[in-house]
């Protein structure tokens, strides 16, 4: 009677903590997976930005050239008009 409990705890403890063991690599794998699905949408934000400055500063890059042509032309008809 003896020797069956303590097979029973054996089996028992043996096949709680080899669960835990278990679940816990599925939580570390778990957790690898969100740490890379969050490491690439960081890098997908930072692409985004990226091109968004670019065409920020490409769109701010036209509008200061096409001030420019317009002041000329502003100051071209300026001195057409004086005497």
């Amino acid at each position: 009677m003896r020797r069956r409990l303590a097979v029973f705890f054996a089996a028992a403890f043996v096949s709680v903590f080899g669960a835990v063991a278990c679940g816990g690599g599925a939580q570390e794998d778990v957790q690898k997976q969100g740490e890379e699905q969050a490491k690439e949408g960081q890098q997908q934000v930072e692409g985004q930005l990226r091109e968004a400055t670019q065409q920020i500063e490409q769109q701010a890059q036209e509008a200061k050239q096409k001030i420019g042509q317009e002041t000329q032309e502003v100051q071209k008809q300026g001195k057409e008009q004086r005497p």
